[in-house]
């Protein structure tokens, strides 16, 4: 990938103007089908759905309560309720002349046409606002007394100074059943805290009036609202300064909270960008000593928007605006890729090596941070899902645009310009992973962390993210008080298919709120449900009307009604009007029609929207029955219940849940692509690990400073895992860059984290300082979120990977794999564990056991040489081979000796047989976990001295044991066998004993000296024919044997070697050497190796033993490892021509363990003299005769273009085989 973004880069910087043409083109065509895409302005695409979320919002999105404006006009001291009335009289009018393209609908005057109206519809359809306790009333008006009472009563008022308004109403219904059913309205109200006067809505104490606006427009529409609160706001400080002293007006509603934030949030927003803007072009200018750089970081985050915002456009048509929005804050991460690619161009002004450097982390960040943000799936949110897609597609092209186009931009002239340290160098090049104070730090808080991070919890209070101002505040306070702030206000809205089905369900619902309220469950509520009836319904009642009205009851009336009033001088005909009514054919009415009586506001209940219906109910429930009722209610078929808790539950009740989900898909998500781009598990942990731990360090701080999780602030916890993660790639990029060549990468690094650090905290972090909660508690979360990914990603990063890489290379041994880590611990406690087990077993069965001692031992023995066996039982991928030809069984005693240079050698030599004494050295001898053992069984400590421990051995030897000395003395660090010492060979001489030697292969390879990581590999254990105390081959006395025996050990080895140890010998080794470094170097050896295996292989036996070597190659060090690993005596100087492929090979741990030493230049060669000289190199050199001739013989090893030359220099073939020419010099 980054050799095709390098010849793109060329192509360009060769074609300027073709270049310049094409990206202005491609520009112009993401912006244009970028402004193609439709917006949509949902709110309600934020919050996450489910089933019944759905339908809650549904219905939120049509009942007809949710944004209106409570108007509050209260007295004051000199203030009367006349006075209300009037300043309500002036704010109507005054809010229709100056809002009418604002105000849909003025609400809380009612005029008389309207009540006539309502008398006239209840009359019309009488029997559908009866039921059968009204028909036992209406039983009781038909005595005969009391139709002579009505009448009389009737007659009084027609003569009273109101009887021109009553008479219509007197002679239509003379027994005042319409009154029996126009109580029915007061349903629509909730309890009796309210009156009329003068037509408006008043409290009982006559001390507020209220009302009731509908805006035109919808909440979300702030802009256009802003001017309406503006005019509302002008005609309020108006009528307050008219009606001084007397009246004063405050107002509540979703509209001018809404406007209150949008305002807030511009304002909040425009000083800190502002702020931020120029300190950050500051900063940058500062840094990059260039005024223009700042414009150049915005240009890929410009076009990786357009970008995301085209493919979107093609793909869905539409994005949430809401979501673009909240992507704003993505410019704090996109414009960090710029950042990092700039600040690499501006320490080391090399396009090519910057390609080399750091297109595999942009990328791979790139591709981490929109993994995270896809994750944003897992919540059910379109608007979320939108940010996810966008963000995304946005990060992604970002990366490709900054890698692309930044060094294009960015020219740098080294004449005038020379980047000296600033304050960001410096505190980029302080070694954080070294100041124990800030270790012991991070270590402290995370402890606190994680006994902190769990008290997090989420805030679905919604209002706790909405900006209040003062006189907000006061007019919700106000509201809360006037509605009862001791009882809970609650919408109940029933929903349906069709209007009918609707109030059939809103029907069933009335009859359960009747048994609520009769049983003191709720206070109060109001419903259309007693007055409004599904047509089913209906019918029932006009059936009951006319069983009710037999034609006796009609006549008996009619009669009694003529009769008495023919007492007050009324015509047989004045109640006619009556008469026709009792004998009316009632019909069912339609909903449309009850929608007509302006005064039922029915509007306010019922509303529908693309077929689907809702009735919304107002229940009045004490406090601290909220919970019951609401859980008992709720269990009503296609009801919703509706208020700020219960919402908020529905709504983002599953959020916190949705959300871990989306922590843990993510993480795993990020997993997987960075073993896919790493390849090695190590690398993955070292990356993942300060991830996970920067969550818990955020997580915990936020636990300490009780701040909380909500709807707004997880959003940008996206964006700073993202980037943690950014932070964790490129440290772990400069980590394995440092490993792979040596050479000091972090400082670089750092300073493009602090910058991105700065510009992150600039963009975001700066609205600490703003009044708005939501964008306090964003800010909150970014500041500690982006300073606990710095300051582990700084800290703790390092020593993770120092732990499995740095510091084992630096001690000469294999960085740390995973796999054999765990598997290695794992041996070694079952080890550990075992052996103490046993002694401590051994010591307590050697006490209780009723055995003779002798017995007790010898079970003992054979305990131990079976768990030494089976400790490697533990390591299956270790093979082990025992050849034994001459079928030794140890019965008899005899001084064992064999080569030592691993742990091991001791377990293999033990499990041989149980009839063996070891000598050890004191560490084992004192050991807390097996000397109990050790002691007991009779090993002897070499310190002690030979001398001294002779009765010791000989006793053992009478009871049949044999001696184990490793005549070495220590363990060899290489496979090669040092030294031997007497001790083992007086032994034999002193107790007249046979010597048996066993030649160890392998253990050298499978687990070093110094070292506990176990190695998979073949080992060999050769048991030869016993040496007898008169065979005088190998001497007559000890001192004697010591050498022959020494010499003939050392051959048979040799052999062993020769035999055992083929082309793939030390492969896997030689791998392991290059552990964690880039990608590229591994595959390359990889490569070399597989293809060369058996060239190397014979090229070992052209070569001496303790050959020096001076070879001229252009590896990565590979060969020169595995020379000095077939032979550990050899010394190589080498030369590598390609600076960078040195840097590696330079850097190889067994560089510690062998003499391998690396020339800067060819010339050093010339200053010494060698056995041989080895070209691996097809270049030619300046100066090839001269290096040639160093040696008298030269070995081409695929590199026979130099033969011809080497041939002119005095050298004759001595040998060739394939790509393989060894060369000796010509005899004169």
């Amino acid at each position: 990938m980054r050799n095709s973004l390098f010849h793109l880069y060329t192509f360009c910087n060769k074609n300027k103007l073709l270049s310049t043409g094409i990206a202005i083109a491609v520009f112009l065509l993401l912006g244009f089908f970028a402004t193609r895409i439709s917006f949509q302005e949902n709110i309600n695409q934020l919050i996450p759905s489910n089933d019944q979320s759905g339908i809650t919002s549904k219905v939120l999105e049509q009942v007809n309560f949710a944004d209106k404006i409570t108007i509050i006009v209260s007295s004051k001291q000199d203030g009367s309720p006349d006075d209300l009335t009037e300043y309500a009289n002036a704010f109507i009018d005054s809010l229709e002349t100056n809002c009418t393209p604002f105000v849909a609908k003025i609400q809380g005057k009612i005029e008389d046409k309207n009540i006539q109206e309502t008398i006239g519809f209840v009359y019309a359809n009488l029997p559908l606002f009866l039921d059968q306790k009204d028909y036992i009333v209406i039983q009781n008006k038909l005595q005969k007394d009391s139709v002579a009472a009505s009448i009389a009563a009737d007659y009084k008022s027609l003569i009273s100074p109101t009887g021109i308004i009553s008479k219509d109403f007197i002679l239509q219904d003379p027994l005042g059943i319409s009154f029996i059913a126009l109580k029915k309205l007061q349903q629509l109200s909730v309890g009796d805290d309210f009156e009329l006067q003068n037509g408006f809505v008043l409290t009982k104490d006559k001390k507020n009036l209220l009302l009731f606006v509908t805006p035109k427009l919808a909440t979300n529409e702030t802009d256009k609202n802003t001017l309406f609160i503006k005019n509302l706001e002008k005609i309020r400080n108006n009528l307050n300064l008219k009606f001084k002293g007397k009246v004063g007006m405050t107002y509540f509603g979703a509209t001018p909270v809404a406007v209150a934030n949008a305002t807030q949030i511009k304002a909040d927003v425009q000083k800190t960008s502002i702020f931020a803007g120029l300190t950050l072009i500051l900063i940058l200018a500062f840094f990059y000593r260039s005024i223009t750089t700042p414009i150049i970081i915005f240009i890929p985050s410009l076009l990786g928007a357009l970008f995301a915002l085209a493919v979107l456009y093609f793909f869905k048509g539409t994005i949430s605006a809401i979501s673009l929005g909240i992507s704003s804050i993505l410019l704090g991460e996109t414009t960090d890729y710029s950042i990092y690619v700039l600040t690499h161009l501006r320490n080391n002004k090399n396009v090519k090596l910057l390609y080399k450097d750091i297109t595999k982390p942009l990328l791979l960040c790139g591709v981490t941070t929109s993994i995270s943000f896809l994750c944003l799936f897992f919540i059910k949110s379109e608007a979320l899902q939108d940010l996810g897609i966008f963000a995304a597609l946005s990060v992604v092209s970002t990366s490709v645009f900054s890698i692309v186009l930044i060094p294009l931009l960015y020219k740098t002239n080294t004449k005038l310009f020379v980047p000296k340290s600033n304050v960001i160098d410096k505190l980029g090049e302080y070694s954080y992973h070294k100041n124990k104070f800030l270790i012991a730090s991070i270590a402290v808080l995370l402890i606190v962390s994680l006994f902190t991070y769990s008290k997090v919890t989420f805030n679905n209070d919604l209002s706790a993210l909405n900006f209040m101002s003062p006189e907000l505040k006061t007019a919700e306070k106000k509201l809360e008080d006037i509605a009862d702030f001791s009882s809970k206000s609650i919408y109940l809205a029933t929903y349906g298919k069709s209007y009918d089905e609707v109030v059939a369900n809103n029907n069933a619902l009335f009859n359960a709120l009747e048994k609520n309220k009769n049983s003191k469950e709720i206070l109060n509520f109001s419903s259309i449900g007693g007055i409004v009836f599904s047509s089913d319904v209906q019918k029932q009642k006009i059936q009951e009307w006319n069983t009710f009205w037999t034609s006796q009851k009609k006549s008996t009336l009619t009669g009694a009604l003529i009769d008495e009033g023919n007492k007050f001088g009324f015509k047989a005909t004045t109640f006619s009007g009556f008469h026709e009514l009792l004998n009316k054919q009632f019909t069912p009415i339609p909903i449309e029609e009850y929608l007509k009586v302006k005064s039922f506001f029915l509007d306010e209940f019922v509303s529908q929207k693309n077929g689907f219906y809702t009735i919304s109910t107002l229940v009045k429930v004490p406090k601290a029955k909220r919970d019951i009722f609401v859980n008992k209610i709720k269990k009503q078929p296609n009801l919703v219940v509706i208020d700020r808790q219960q919402t908020n539950e529905t709504f983002l009740g599953a959020l916190k849940t949705n959300f871990e989900d989306l922590v843990n898909y993510s993480f795993i998500a990020i997993f997987l692509v960075l073993l896919l781009a790493f390849r090695k598990i190590e690398l993955v942990i070292v990356s993942i690990i300060p991830i996970m731990i920067s969550w818990i360090f955020t997580t915990g701080l936020m636990g300490m400073f009780g701040l909380q999780f909500n709807v707004v602030n997880i959003i940008v916890c996206t964006l700073i895992f993202g980037i943690g993660v950014d932070y964790s790639i490129f440290m772990t990029s400069a980590l394995q860059k440092e490993h792979t060549f040596g050479k000091s990468e972090l400082p670089s690094y750092r300073t493009s984290i602090l910058l991105s650090v700065a510009t992150t905290i600039l963009g975001i972090g700066v609205l600490i300082f703003a009044k708005h909660p939501a964008l306090k508690s964003i800010s909150l979360i970014a500041i500690i979120g982006i300073f606990s990914a710095l300051m582990i990603t700084f800290i703790l990063q390092p020593l993770v990977f120092h732990f499995f890489v740095t510091n084992r290379v630096k001690k000469g041994k294999s960085p740390y794999e995973i796999k054999r880590l765990i598997h290695s611990s794992l041996s070694f406690a079952y080890f550990g564990l075992g052996g103490f087990i046993l002694s401590v077993f051994g010591n307590i069965m050697m006490k209780i056991l009723p055995f003779s001692k002798k017995s007790k031992l010898m079970g003992f023995h054979y305990l131990l040489s079976k768990f030494m066996g089976s400790v490697f039982l533990t390591y299956p991928s270790n093979r082990r081979t025992i050849i034994n030809k001459p079928n030794e069984d140890f019965k008899k005693p005899a001084v064992i000796i064999a080569n030592h240079s691993s742990f091991l050698d001791i377990l293999a030599i033990g499990m041989l047989s149980p009839k063996i004494i070891f000598l050890v050295s004191d560490w084992v001898y004192n050991s807390p976990v097996f000397g109990i053992g050790v002691r007991m069984v009779g090993f002897y400590p070499v310190s002690s001295g030979m001398d001294n421990g002779v009765e010791h051995l000989r006793s053992k030897v009478e009871q049949g044991f044999s001696i184990m000395v490793f005549p070495e003395g220590s363990r060899s660090e290489d496979n090669t066998i040092k030294r031997f010492h007497k001790g083992a060979f007086y032994l034999a001489e002193q107790f007249n004993l046979d010597i048996i030697p066993v030649v160890i292969h392998g253990y050298s390879e499978v687990l070093p000296k110094g070292d506990f990581l176990i190695n998979g590999g073949t080992t060999t254990v050769e048991i030869l024919d016993r040496i007898q105390p008169n065979d005088s081959t190998f001497g007559k006395e000890y001192g004697e044997r010591t050498k022959k025996l020494s010499s003939f050990f050392k051959l048979h080895h040799k052999k062993m070697r020769q035999d055992l140890e083929g082309p793939n010998y030390f492969k896997k080794m030689i791998l392991n050497s290059f552990d964690f470094k880039e990608r590229e170097v591994v595959q390359a050896v990889k490569a070399d190796l597989n293809t060369n295996l058996e060239l190397y292989y014979q090229l070992n036996k052209c070569i001496d033993s303790k050959a020096r070597i001076a070879h001229i190659s252009n590896d990565y060090g590979q060969l020169d490892v595995l020379l000095s690993l077939q032979e550990p005596q050899r010394k190589i100087d080498s030369f590598i021509a390609d600076e960078w492929n040195k840097a590696v090979a330079k850097t190889n741990y067994i560089l510690k363990k062998r003499n391998i030493h690396y020339v800067e230049n060819e010339l050093e060669l010339n200053q010494k003299k060698y056995n041989v000289v080895l070209f691996s190199d097809k270049n030619d050199l300046d100066n090839l005769e001269g290096i040639c001739n160093l040696a008298e013989k030269v070995i081409l090893l695929n590199a026979e273009n130099l033969k011809e030359s080497i041939l002119n220099f005095g050298f004759e073939v001595d040998i060739e085989i394939d790509n393989l020419i060894t060369f000796k010099k010509k005899v004169s």
